[in-house]
């Protein structure tokens, strides 16, 4: 009898331990992986925009408070490392769960944030419930895990339906300078600076409405490709339902898809994205919606705005040409 309740105790013990010990080191490394992925976004975010905060020590201040936050008990060690000067070496994989989950890329500026148990104490291992009455020797292991953010100009992202045409970026956009420098983009019909599509002069310009976007007015562009685009002037039936008047309001950038040719005229006309910008709507001149400047002269048809720089929010592939957009997107 004692000899079988001894075994009984060994057994549920090291039932116990599989059980709560394992148990506590996936919920760590949720938390841990949690943690990783919001602070290599966020740490992403601020190299983009300010190079001088992207160096090791505030880098990693900013990371640790976000490794924190998605702790339970608001503690985690958490360390920044990439391709910038500042920032130290990223270490090499090991082809451990301690890794990053896909190679790093070839090109273009990205961070990685490895993050680590820590405890209140500063320790650095998840303390065993019951593995120590099963092993002995046995004091914790260290959870660490990694997440990879890159940034740069879109080669795909999800856009404004709203295609500007590369020599509007020319004249407007090659140095965006902010607010107060809106001006106005016209349809392709109304003679401009740049030429209607298709056209001679400044090559093609104007504005059309690419076809098949999604509800809320967005679509998913990559640079390269040649869309549809809707006759007319209209606003698309996918947009009708999108707050356009509030966006002109807003101060707020938006992607939006800029071509670079025009292949075919009227139903048949496909425009090649030439890469995606920042842009700042400012007003609309179109049928059913009339709101912000005026349209210059005597065109009655326009869209008001300005070129910027800046991050836009949404994700998507970086490798793109650098039109003043930049997107922050996991890579790993």
């Amino acid at each position: 009898m004692i000899v079988a309740l001894l075994l009984g105790s060994g057994v549920l013990l090291g039932l116990a331990a599989l059980v709560v010990d394992v148990g506590n080191l996936y919920v760590e490394r949720a938390q841990l992986q949690g943690g990783a992925d919001a602070a290599a976004v966020r740490v992403a975010q601020r190299c983009a925009v300010a190079p001088d905060g992207c160096a090791s020590v505030p880098a990693d201040s900013l990371a640790e408070g976000y490794a924190g936050r998605n702790a339970n008990d608001g503690v985690a060690a958490a360390e920044v490392c990439g391709p910038r000067v500042g920032l130290g070496d990223c270490p090499a994989p090991t082809g451990s769960l301690t890794d990053c989950v896909r190679a790093a890329p070839a090109t273009g500026p990205y961070v990685e944030v490895h993050t680590g148990t820590r405890q209140r104490d500063g320790t650095t291992v998840l303390p065993p419930v019951f593995a120590q009455a099963v092993l002995d020797e046995f004091d914790g292991v260290r959870v660490s895990t990694c997440a990879r953010a890159a940034w740069g100009a879109p080669a795909r992202a999800t856009v404004l339906p709203l295609a500007l045409s590369a020599c509007d970026w020319n004249r407007y956009g090659r140095t965006p300078d902010g607010v107060g420098r809106s001006f106005p983009v016209y349809d392709e019909t109304a003679s401009t600076t740049c030429a209607p599509g298709g056209g001679t002069g400044g090559g093609p310009g104007g504005f059309r409405w690419l076809t098949d976007a999604a509800p809320g007015c967005r679509l998913t562009v990559a640079v390269g490709r040649d869309y549809d685009v809707n006759t007319g002037d209209s606003v698309p039936n996918e947009c009708r339902n999108a707050d356009l008047d509030a966006l002109a309001r807003s101060g707020r950038p938006v992607l939006v898809p800029v071509f670079g040719a025009v292949t075919g005229s009227g139903g048949s006309a496909e425009y090649t994205v030439s890469g995606v910008a920042a842009f700042v709507v400012t007003g609309w001149r179109l049928p059913g919606i009339d709101t912000g400047p005026a349209c210059a002269g005597a065109a009655t048809t326009c869209v008001s705005g300005y070129f910027t720089r800046t991050i836009v929010p949404g994700g998507g592939v970086v490798g793109g040409p650098d039109l003043g957009a930049r997107i922050v997107t996991p890579v790993g």
